[in-house]
């Protein structure tokens, strides 16, 4: 059983060494945040967050990390990183954030708002940025990478990766889904997601859908259109299939048996076997 005080302490090395590893030698309070809840099912990680803190920032120099916890911290962290971009660069910062609006997470950052609009300002720089490192960590939540074909977490799935390129090779479109959040209204029309979209299923099989006008199927359409949008899916779908028969792929079709005329739902494939490299004689 540790005491209270063990237990920061071995949190605290806890956290400094994940600074020191991955994250630029810099910690902030969503470091600690993240490596606590590693733990959290450990005695360690019952440890008071406070006391953790107060403890990594009393050995931050000894141990050659930078703490980054107070809004006061992030600020000046901010406005150096500023300061070693240009003008245009900065410009191109504030820009993006305008056009991503409301749902976009800088653009509720107060503390960013304020240090790009003092470094865009006519003020002369502060000497306590005058040949200063700034921190190699980014300090603000960039938005949500739209999913092009795929959500942004399986990009680098090895099968995903070689579907989209089947479907590339073939002149089928994918869907984006945006990363950022979309009103109901904007989601389901002719502004949301159209085209194949793939996810990783069981195993190596990945499960394709066809999005119209944001929906994947159409269940819950009050429209009358609902069976030129049924015809439109099968079609899609019948088309990606013959690409992936084509390449090699196995194909399941998955298709409704509550409806009097063809519903196509999805399509389940799987890459061919890789080739067993050939014994040497």
């Amino acid at each position: 059983m540790l005491t209270a005080s063990e237990r920061a302490e071995c949190m605290a090395r806890h956290v400094v060494a994940a600074a020191q590893q991955d994250n630029g030698r810099v910690v902030t309070r969503g470091l600690v945040d993240d490596v606590m809840s590693r733990y959290a099912d450990q005695e360690q990680g019952k440890a008071n967050k406070q006391s953790v803190g107060r403890i990594v920032r009393r050995q931050a120099a000894s141990e050659g990390v930078r703490v980054i916890f107070t809004d006061h911290e992030r600020y000046w962290a901010i406005r150096e990183q500023l300061h070693h971009m240009d003008g245009d660069q900065v410009h191109a910062l504030r820009d993006s954030i305008a056009d991503g609006g409301d749902y976009d997470p800088r653009e509720n950052d107060g503390v960013l708002i304020d240090a790009i609009s003092v470094r865009l300002s006519n003020r002369l720089s502060p000497r306590r940025l005058e040949g200063v490192e700034p921190v190699s960590i980014r300090l603000w939540h960039e938005p949500e990478p739209d999913g092009v074909g795929s959500l942004p977490e399986y990009a680098q799935h090895p099968g995903v990766a070689e579907a989209l390129d089947v479907l590339r090779a073939a002149e089928v479109p994918v869907a984006t889904v945006p990363g950022r959040k979309m009103l109901y209204r904007e989601w389901h029309s002719p502004q949301g997601p159209q085209g194949a979209f793939i996810w990783p299923g069981a195993g190596r099989t990945l499960e394709l859908s066809w999005f119209i006008d944001g929906a994947q199927d159409e269940r819950g359409m009050r429209s009358r259109g609902t069976r030129g949008v049924r015809t439109a899916r099968n079609s899609a779908l019948d088309t990606i299939e013959a690409a992936f028969r084509g390449a090699g792929w196995t194909v399941w079709r998955v298709e409704s048996s509550n409806t009097t005329t063809r519903r196509a739902l999805r399509m389940d494939v799987t890459p061919p076997p890789a080739e067993e490299p050939q014994a040497s004689s």
